[in-house]
């Protein structure tokens, strides 16, 4: 876990030290958020091509000078003040993280067993990440608040990554392996199967067909994986062009539109925490320790709500119970969006520090994330799970996930800081306001969230009543003494 902890790490340090970095190196909003956004442009390049590199080379060899090059990234980037040698070094760091969550759950499919799969997944994926961006956070925002250099909390990232590189070298290399097989295509099936293992757990609780009556006791019984933060090898049908299968996928509306909702909750999320520190320090006068910590309590226990509420769901076998309740969570998070505008609004207006626009304000994101976070595992599932061909299965898994890691991650530091740049140009905002439209530009994608959700239950009811329909058709009667006419969708496959 100390691995992923680290490079994820970087991603709380970044938020929390971005006001430091604006300031020392004189950067406009659209530079800053450029910077925010250019180790999920690393992870996005990256999730293409670890997949078939792990075919080739041998996982210890890859992840030690993938280790090592993020650790060289880390201390480069914490000693330049040179802006394009800060953009390469951030895509560089995000380019060996995807590595990390590409190889993670290959590795936990091979070496853990059915009853520990899920504990293993957890820990390795979103407990890692949200663990060491929340260590990032407090330490950069604690130590930049008391007069050190941005450099420190990169400094000592750099210095545990390369402790961890020297660990890594004495771990044997069969420990790290994700498959026993020498031979290229034995690899590659190997990495497929491990990648469908992981995937058959969200499978089985989740069907897009069938009533939660037809679903398993064992499959009810077991732990969501909550696996967002893993990058699943891409891997193309090759039976299909790739340009068949994407043909295939944008017809897929309840794909498409589950897809974008998962993204689009993603956006508020990175959008939130590359803000968050400035938008409070700028408009009620915080200190920076506070506001770190304020943004760490509230998103955490709106997080933490949301996913315990979404876990516990009644009916969360079947998609359409499944979209009826992200309905209901993301009109709650709309609210909470509301809540937040207006309390950010009634700030700006007022000269005065009123702590009661301040409770509106963090009870509104409470609402918010509690919605969000309800929302991000479930439409992954569904969006995986409305794909039945398992071949094109695992290339709309990997799609989904770069569509997210763009539109959502990318995005959500880099667009609000797009908007506050243009609105300085266009109107002469001052930095408050320009903070305030960029916090809108932010919570209220919310509302776009709850459309995809909305369109994709749609979708879902059109598409059962067809289907049963379509099940429900008589076999003709074969008088001739031969085999039965079967209708196409008899066989699922």
């Amino acid at each position: 876990m100390g691995v992923p902890m680290f490079m994820a790490y970087n991603g709380g340090a970044t938020a929390a030290t971005v006001d430091t970095i604006q300031k020392v190196g004189g950067w406009s909003p659209t530079g800053i958020g450029l910077l925010g956004a250019m180790d999920k442009i690393g992870i996005t390049m990256s999730a293409g091509i670890w997949g078939y590199i792990l075919q080739h080379v041998p996982s210890k060899v890859l992840l030690s000078a993938g280790l090592l090059v993020n650790a060289v990234s880390c201390a480069v980037f914490a000693i330049t003040q040179n802006g394009y040698l800060m953009y390469s070094t951030k895509m560089l760091i995000g380019f060996t993280e995807g590595l990390q969550w590409v190889w993670a759950p290959l590795w936990v499919a091979r070496w853990a067993d059915d009853e520990k799969l899920p504990l293993w997944i957890n820990l390795s994926g979103c407990v890692a990440a949200g663990v060491g961006n929340g260590i990032g956070m407090l330490l950069a925002g604690s130590s930049t608040a008391n007069g050190l250099p941005y450099a420190f909390p990169f400094q000592v990232e750099a210095a545990v990554l390369m402790l961890l590189f020297f660990l890594m070298i004495t771990v044997p290399a069969d420990r790290l392996a994700i498959t026993s097989c020498l031979k290229v295509d034995q690899v590659k099936n190997e990495i497929i199967d491990a990648d469908k293992r992981i995937r058959s757990y969200s499978d089985d609780l989740m069907n897009i067909d069938h009533p939660p009556s037809r679903q398993t006791s064992e499959a009810k019984g077991r732990p969501r994986l909550r696996s967002g933060s893993f990058l699943h090898p891409v891997i193309v049908a090759e039976d299909m062009s790739i340009s068949q299968q994407l043909e295939q996928l944008y017809h897929n509306k309840i794909y498409c539109r589950s897809a974008m909702a998962f993204a689009s909750a993603n956006y508020v999320n990175a959008g939130l925490a590359f803000i968050w520190i400035r938008l409070f320090i700028q408009l009620w006068s915080m200190a920076k320790q506070l506001s770190v910590v304020s943004y760490l309590v509230i998103t955490g226990v709106g997080g933490a709500l949301g996913i315990s509420i979404s876990s516990n769901i009644d009916g969360g076998t079947d998609a359409r119970l499944t979209l009826i309740f992200l309905r209901k969570a993301m009109f709650f998070s709309c609210i909470g969006a509301v809540m937040t505008v207006v309390g950010l609004l009634l700030q700006l207006l007022n000269d005065e520090i009123f702590f009661i626009f301040l409770t509106l304000t963090w009870s509104g994101i409470a609402l918010l994330c509690m919605g969000i976070a309800s929302t991000t595992g479930l439409i992954q599932i569904v969006c995986n799970n409305s794909v039945e061909d398992e071949k094109l299965r695992s290339f709309g898994v990997g799609l989904a996930q770069g569509i997210n890691n763009f539109f959502g991650n990318c995005f959500g530091p880099l667009l609000p800081q797009m908007v506050m740049d243009m609105l300085i140009g266009l109107l002469a905002l001052n930095e408050a306001q320009s903070l305030f439209a960029g916090a809108v530009s932010v919570v209220c994608v919310s509302f776009a969230v709850l459309g995809y959700v909305a369109t994709a239950l749609t979708a879902v009811e059109r598409q059962q009543p067809a289907q049963k329909e379509n099940k429900m058709q008589a076999v003709p009667e074969d008088t001739a003494d031969q085999q039965p006419l079967l209708h196409p969708w008899c066989c699922n496959y």
